[in-house]
């Protein structure tokens, strides 16, 4: 796995279950590897080894799927951030980032998160 749930915890406080984690860490990791073309194995001891900015990469995409699944469940609109509010005819503007419009259709995150992957590519033959 690119980075255990333990290790994952250490950067995100989340109330989902570890092995809800792991399920999401374990689809991201063969998203990756697929999107890629790369096993990521070093060449002398054969063992997969993932390097720091991919899995850096992967606690951003976690951290950002979470948040914004926090922000779109229907229980809880007071952990919005709101850009503007109309008391007539009640209107709420939330705030957005203008990076996170652009997302990356494979992965469904920005693509500010995923551009680190562009380094890992291999050619597809």
């Amino acid at each position: 796995m690119i980075i255990s749930v333990e290790e994952l915890l250490d950067f995100i406080d989340t109330d989902k279950s570890d092995s809800a984690l792991r399920l999401m860490l374990e689809g991201l990791e063969a998203l990756i590897a697929q999107y890629t073309n790369n096993a990521f194995k070093n060449r002398v001891t054969g063992e997969v080894e993932y390097p720091a900015s991919v899995k850096m990469a992967v606690v951003e995409i976690m951290r950002w799927k979470l948040r914004n699944e926090a922000q779109n469940s229907a229980d809880d609109t007071n952990n919005k951030p709101v850009q503007s509010e109309t008391l007539s005819r009640h209107s709420v503007t939330y705030a957005q980032d203008a990076s996170e419009t652009d997302i990356d259709e494979r992965f469904g995150v920005p693509k500010k998160y995923t551009a680190v992957f562009k380094l890992y590519q291999r050619a597809r033959f």
